[in-house]
């Protein structure tokens, strides 16, 4: 069933009215197993250890922020079950608020089976979606947040939110090229795209051993919304506009356990470099570094790395951006 918003809204439901970062989109509970090797039909597998915590795109995103020590609320729908009783305890702990979350007493709380392969550090990931009811009226912070995090997940929310604040920064974290996804990327101002959606976008893969192509397929992503377009590349890094045209950077090396929400840490890392006012680049290289560390670890929010960690990090290869280490700009 769509998820139809209505277009009753109110203003004053957040304790202290102000909130620096708003990441809107989709909320589920994440169980992660791990197996060595690849799964097979027919086969049983017994893990002796497993993790459970909070996940989702937006979700992950806003942790980073609140872990880093931003100002950040969470906008994302939640079942009135165990399962979203449990992500809106967690989210407390990353300094998370939830006063804008959207309790549907009609829904089920999103649930994820991941399983990751300790021999290469890929995962497989069994998703059983909330089905979507109408939501009767949508909170809103007295105060403009600066910079806005969407997945697409939550469109009608995302555009209520871009017209209620239209001075506001907004990143679209674009993994997969739905239209509800296009919908929030044309009004984005960072269009930060997986390969997956480049992919399904320009219908062809991109032309990654060619410069001068690459760059022209860059360029056609850019139309989607006429301001700053990159693409992740997993493993091999990242590639994005500037005015003297493309640039290519590499992931930093390291050695992979669990690639588990490393996306979702790339773009909270890159909107808090963005709330923090750093550039593109910087804010790029941030999220690289983030994302990096975050795959030698297990799980979603467990894999998270302090702000401290991530620029002692980026220190030790001698690359320095325009934060310190406390995270002021």
């Amino acid at each position: 069933q769509e998820h139809q918003v209505a277009a009753a809204s109110r203003r004053g439901d957040l304790e202290g009215g102000k909130v620096s970062i708003c990441c809107i989109g989709q909320s589920a509970y994440d169980i992660t197993g791990r197996v060595d090797g690849d799964l097979r039909p027919d086969t049983k597998y017994r893990m002796e250890h497993h993790t459970e915590s909070p996940g989702g795109p937006a979700l992950n995103g806003a942790c980073v922020c609140g872990l880093w020590g931003a100002d950040v609320s969470l906008v994302s729908r939640i079942g009135k079950d165990a399962y979203g009783a449990r992500i809106t305890e967690s989210l407390g702990s990353y300094g998370v608020k939830t006063e804008l979350m959207i309790v549907d007493p009609e829904a089920r709380t999103s649930l994820s089976l991941i399983v990751a392969n300790g021999a290469t550090g890929g995962r497989t990931i069994f998703n059983f979606p909330s089905p979507h009811g109408p939501v009767a009226r949508m909170a809103l912070p007295d105060d403009a947040p600066s910079v806005m995090l969407h997945d697409g997940h939550e469109p009608e929310a995302s555009l209520e939110y871009m017209h209620a604040f239209p001075g506001a920064l907004n990143v679209i974290d674009a993994g997969t090229c739905r239209e509800s996804t296009l919908l929030v990327a044309r009004l984005a101002d960072y269009l930060i795209a997986s390969q997956s959606f480049a992919t399904q976008y320009l219908g062809h893969g991109l032309t990654l051993e060619n410069d001068a192509r690459l760059a022209a397929e860059l360029v056609e992503l850019r139309e989607i919304n006429g301001r700053r377009v990159a693409v992740t590349l997993g493993e091999l890094g990242s590639v994005y506009l500037e005015e003297d045209g493309l640039v290519r950077m590499p992931a930093f090396k390291t050695r992979v356990c669990d690639s588990t929400a490393a996306g979702d840490i790339f773009h909270g890392a890159f909107t808090f470099g963005v709330h923090a006012g750093l550039s593109m680049r910087d804010s790029m290289v941030l999220a690289t570094m983030a994302s990096s560390v975050s795959v030698s670890r297990s799980g979603s929010q467990t894999s998270i790395p302090s702000l401290p960690e991530v620029l002692e990090q980026l220190l030790s290869k001698g690359i320095a951006i325009g934060l310190g280490r406390g995270g002021e700009s």
